[in-house]
């Protein structure tokens, strides 16, 4: 399996090899980081889902109603 990842900073797109580890997944601080391999950018990509459960919970779906 391929993972292709986009830098937010430099919009470069790269697609990892399993030598070529770019992506930590982090569950100790629920967090996905991307490291951006461009020689000029090296910008640390981060997707945090730290407080997701809390901002959940405190704006809940919408009800709905069935017709």
């Amino acid at each position: 399996m391929r993972i292709s990842c986009t830098c937010e900073k430099c919009n470069i797109v790269s697609i990892g090899t399993e030598e070529d580890a770019f992506m930590e997944f982090d569950f100790v601080e629920k967090q996905v980081r991307f490291y951006c391999r461009n020689t000029k950018c090296k910008h640390i990509n981060v997707f945090d889902f730290g407080g997701w459960k809390e901002k959940q919970e405190a704006s809940p779906l919408p009800l709905i109603r069935m017709m």
